[in-house]
């Protein structure tokens, strides 16, 4: 069976020329950017009323809550262990049960405070 040709897109033959202001333009070529796409393609989107999706990327930049999901990857560490150690017929101990428990409050109070701190970044309080 032979392989399907692919098929490229049409050519773009037409030109169409506008002018903008700088600050227009400034605006039109962030904006493509952000949309990841150059700017006319950005503009054909637009043209044929297929609006860009821009995706908006969150950073936190934060000491703390970078060493928080450290934190949260060493919990979730030692809970795949157990679990493996029990998938595995290990037997339950009472130590391993009180380790399981301290393991899910952290996890817990871990949420809690990655939510404060996103909150933050938010603007909510």
């Amino acid at each position: 069976m032979a392989r399907p040709k692919k098929q490229l897109p049409p050519p773009k033959d037409h030109q169409l020329s506008i002018r903008f202001t700088e600050e227009l333009f400034d605006v039109l070529v962030n904006d493509a950017a952000a949309a990841g796409m150059p700017w006319a393609e950005y503009i054909r989107q637009l043209i044929t009323n297929h609006y860009p999706v821009v995706k908006q990327q969150i950073v936190f930049d934060s000491t703390k809550l970078l060493q928080v999901f450290r934190d949260l990857d060493h919990y979730g560490a030692n809970l795949s262990q157990i679990a493996r150690y029990l998938n595995q017929g290990g037997s339950m101990t009472s130590s391993m049960w009180k380790e399981i428990k301290d393991c899910v409050a952290e996890i817990y109070e871990i949420r809690n405070v990655v939510r404060e701190m996103t909150a933050e970044y938010r603007g909510s309080h």
